[in-house]
């Protein structure tokens, strides 16, 4: 009998996921502790395989199905990514190179499962987005604990998790474009509020982590970046603010969500660190973490300032 040809490495990698549309169930469970991230790893990081220039590119977003994840998802389609999905409902777009893999990020079960679909498909990971969040503004005295478990689960476990799935399939564009991970973070990681505990710990979470993984991933030849927007006029904010979200959402115009989505693509091309929106609003916030006194005494004037364009903001809706 003849044997079939295995693929090399670079037929392998232009294999391209095809889903189909299959609602096949399937456990998986979760990595046990110490499990290295390939099969075959060993303490040193080695790096990714090499991808043909020809291939085209795979990205796992999450948070697809609306807000600014929508937005990024057609900006990725219309620049020729193939777009692996991970949402509870399929995002409202018709395109063949959009796959969607119902996904409950805040399951760990759920969340190992989808990441065995891509696996199994062979489907080689050029960059991951991270943009799924929540937020459920409320005093800590106050606070429900489901939505404290919520907040962390989605903003903090979720991209950790995922993250650690993921890597063992990620791989890099042979020459200058690296692969790479990008995480839609908040400005509340560096300038935390009252009635929004919860949420920026998670998201100052989340930055630390961003920060440690890039020292880990760039020996793979894998960066990682993150955008911290200020407020967004979506429906998330409009939602934040009906359940008691801080007037300093309006101390800048909130920003249109399609310029925080072309600033997550863009890191696919020119991966920085970090970046903040605005940038003016980000130098502030780090001013804060080094002293925070600074945020305490400039309260009362940034809370002015927040009112008047809450008020304007409500007068034109």
């Amino acid at each position: 009998m003849q044997n079939k040809k295995r693929p090399d490495s670079s037929e392998f990698a232009c294999l391209a996921p095809n889903f189909g549309g299959k609602t096949e169930s399937m456990t998986v469970s979760s990595p046990p502790q110490g499990t290295p991230l390939a099969a075959n790893a060993s303490h040193e990081p080695k790096p990714a395989r090499d991808i043909s220039p020809g291939c085209r590119r795979t990205v796992v977003l999450t948070g697809a199905s609306g807000g600014i994840g929508i937005l990024i998802a057609r900006r990725l389609l219309d620049q020729n990514y193939r777009v692996i999905a991970l949402c509870r409902s399929k995002p409202a777009i018709e395109s063949e190179l959009l796959s969607h893999i119902a996904c409950d990020l805040g399951a760990s079960g759920s969340l190992a499962e989808a990441c065995s679909r891509i696996h199994e498909h062979h489907a080689p990971v050029f960059a991951v987005i991270h943009c799924a969040g929540t937020i459920s503004p409320s005093f800590m005295a106050t606070a429900d604990e489901k939505d404290i478990t919520t907040q962390i689960s989605l903003n903090l476990s979720a991209p950790i998790l995922l993250t650690r799935h993921l890597l063992p399939l990620m791989q890099t564009i042979d020459g200058r474009q690296k692969s790479c991970i990008v995480f839609v973070n908040s400005m509340a990681a560096v300038m935390p509020l009252a009635g929004s505990a919860v949420y920026a710990a998670a998201k100052a979470g989340l930055r630390s982590f961003a920060l440690s993984l890039a020292q880990e991933a760039r020996p793979r030849g894998i960066l990682v970046s993150s955008v911290f927007p200020g407020a967004v006029q979506t429906d998330m904010l409009i939602r934040e603010m009906k359940e008691g979200g801080s007037v300093l959402n309006y101390v800048s115009t909130p920003l249109d969500p399609d310029v925080v989505a072309k600033a997550v693509t863009d890191q696919l091309i020119r991966c920085g660190s970090e970046r903040f929106l605005p940038a003016i609003d980000g130098v502030f916030g780090r001013l804060c973490m080094l002293a925070p006194c600074l945020l305490r005494l400039s309260l009362p004037l940034l809370r002015f300032i927040g009112k008047r364009g809450y008020l304007r903001t409500k007068t034109r809706l």
